[in-house]
């Protein structure tokens, strides 16, 4: 690894604490659960363990407050339902539409956040050179936008 990397992620890790590495790890563990469900033929244990890891994870990430605010916010509400109600669905066993009703109210509340993730990724060194790649470029011009949230 090159000490730029280095010293940009070992900056990055100083400035969060300890709970936000906590979060980074349980929404990191929860993708990883919903990928291998997903790829196991929707098998419900890993989905359900994934959407609690990352639930955990957002929780701790951003705080209590913080997360029912932004599940609760009046322009999110159907969002927020068609999230919960995909959560319990995968619970009781309809992994297929569950799943496919929560990524629907995941898209719907995490779509803002897009463009901010495509900006921080051009900025990691190897990831920006894959986003400039032909078939990728277009794409991922069509989810940038210049609409940016505020940090």
């Amino acid at each position: 690894m090159n000490t730029f990397a280095y010293t940009l992620f070992t900056s990055i890790f100083q400035m969060i604490d300890d709970n936000q590495k906590i979060g980074i790890g349980l929404c990191l563990i929860g993708s990883i659960c919903i990928g291998l469900g997903v790829v196991m033929f929707f098998d419900r244990t890993l989905l359900a363990l994934g959407n609690l890891s990352f639930m955990a994870g957002l929780t701790m990430l951003l705080g209590y407050q913080k997360t029912l605010k932004f599940f609760l916010r009046r322009e999110k509400k159907v969002a927020s339902v068609c999230f919960f109600a995909g959560f319990c669905l995968v619970l009781y066993g309809f992994a297929l539409i569950g799943s496919i009703i929560q990524l629907y109210g995941f898209w719907k509340l995490f779509a803002a956040f897009v463009p901010n993730v495509i900006h921080s990724l051009k900025m990691v060194p190897g990831v920006g050179f894959v986003l400039e790649l032909p078939g990728i470029r277009n794409v991922v011009g069509y989810a940038y936008d210049q609409r940016r949230l505020p940090l």
